[in-house]
């Protein structure tokens, strides 16, 4: 990544359009023969944490087209044996070891073989993981939140499946009817094989459910003692859980985010969204909003904190309809 810095760094100071010029050009005119660049243009907006980053848009090939395609038997090996690694804390070369071994068991087959197939398949694997961290956190720094929360589930009130089930509903129904958000991870302990809900929250003002107590005492797993924040409908309904209360600069540190990215990485879970969560915004900007000039594989500009409003451009209420289904799984 490399950045072409702006040596005039005075909030009023702008870059010369004329070194702008060959990004803000989609929208040519002509005036009296003369060809004069338009000085706006639609752009993709992203928070990588630190600043707001803006994409050209540009024009996709509606002519491809994409099949997925069955799964062979030992590619759902591959799969399987990629999550037992992951699961024992391997990783590059020996989590490729692990499943060249792993397959040449199982199937017999010949080693130049198996590895060029494990070193086409890890990457890929490695690539989709990626896509889904990048995806998690440009959602996490676009959005704001104040809740992170830990929830799990009471032996007397639940079993696995039924506590993923009643809580997907619970969260869709608190998203229709009070306007929660949430981005989140179904997680088994590997300790206790006991199956865990984290995830970030924004829950409006007074649109908590429940009240909050402070709860100190003897964590067996830590072997010491922990203070929680325990939520009294959730805790009724489900089990122990945790609310704590967390702000923009948690998120920025990265975290909370790291917490929840290390349980996607070793479960292969899939995350599940509450809609109206945007990784990316599409807005018109000025060539005064660029801070500067970044190149990322491709050319991006960084812009000025003021440029985006999260009220205006981020935080769009759609309409709340009845009977559908209010989040969803990426």
């Amino acid at each position: 990544m490399s950045i072409v810095e702006n040596e005039l760094t005075a909030i009023d100071t702008l870059l010369p359009f004329d070194d702008l010029y060959p990004y803000f050009k989609q929208n040519n005119q002509f005036y009296n023969g003369n060809l004069i660049a338009d000085k706006e243009q639609f752009v993709k907006v992203y928070n990588d944490g630190g600043h707001y980053v803006a994409m050209p848009l540009f024009q996709k090939n509606e002519n491809v087209s994409y099949h997925k395609k069955d799964k062979a038997e030992l590619d759902n090996f591959f799969e399987n044996a990629f999550l037992v690694g992951l699961k024992n804390n391997l990783k590059g070369k020996a989590l490729s070891d692990f499943l060249i071994d792993a397959i040449i068991d199982k199937y017999s087959l010949d080693l130049e073989y198996v590895a060029e197939y494990v070193a086409v398949n890890f990457k890929r694997k490695l690539h989709n993981l990626h896509k889904r961290f990048k995806l998690f956190k440009r959602k996490a720094n676009l959005n704001k939140w104040n809740i992170f929360v830990t929830i799990t589930y009471d032996d007397k009130k639940h079993t696995a499946e039924t506590f993923r089930q009643k809580l997907r509903k619970t969260l869709a129904n608190f998203h229709t009817r009070r306007g929660w958000k949430y981005m989140g991870v179904f997680e088994y302990a590997p300790e206790t094989k006991r199956l865990h809900f984290h995830a970030l929250m924004y829950i409006p003002e007074n649109e908590m459910v429940g009240t909050i107590e402070k709860i100190s005492d003897y964590s067996t797993a830590q072997h010491k003692m922990q203070t929680t924040y325990q939520n009294t409908f959730f805790l009724e309904k489900f089990g122990r859980n945790d609310f704590e209360s967390i702000t923009d600069a948690d998120i920025k540190s990265g975290r909370a985010l790291d917490y929840i990215i290390k349980y996607i990485a070793k479960s292969d879970e899939k995350i599940l969204y509450s809609r109206g969560i945007p990784s990316e915004i599409l807005m018109k900007i000025d060539y005064k909003d660029v801070a500067c000039l970044m190149f990322d594989f491709v050319q991006k500009f960084i812009l000025f904190d003021n440029v985006v409003d999260y009220e205006r451009d981020v935080l769009k209420i759609p309409l709340r309809k009845k009977n559908i289904t209010t989040d969803v799984y990426v």
